[in-house]
């Protein structure tokens, strides 16, 4: 567990950073979240990724933190309107060129109403 969580493994920050990525955006970094080995998707911005995985580790493992940090982002706070230019472009919207346009789960609706 110490060797997993360790700074000298940065494959447990960069997973948990995707994850919750993930959770914001709908796509993760790396599109295969389950397997970022050599035959899962290569991430879509890897230094991105990178950087934000050091930054995990730097803010002590903080989720509130790496939460902060992503819904502060200009990525996080674009429209989400729809653009043909962009859509042309990257329909996929891998560039991260428009916010996309998530629908909550059940769940999660239904606890903030609680």
């Amino acid at each position: 567990a110490r060797w997993i969580a360790s700074e000298k493994n940065p494959l447990f920050a960069r997973v948990a950073v995707n994850r919750h990525w993930q959770r914001f955006f709908g796509t993760g970094l790396v599109e295969t979240e389950n397997d970022f080995g050599t035959q899962g998707a290569a991430p879509s911005h890897p230094e991105l990724l990178d950087w934000l995985a050091t930054e995990f580790i730097r803010l002590g493992w903080s989720q509130k933190q790496l939460h902060r940090l992503i819904v502060t982002s200009a990525t996080y706070r674009q429209s989400s309107k729809h653009r043909a230019d962009v859509e042309q472009r990257d329909p996929g919207n891998r560039l991260l060129a428009r916010q996309s346009r998530l629908r909550l789960d059940a769940e999660i609706t239904r606890d903030t109403a609680l």
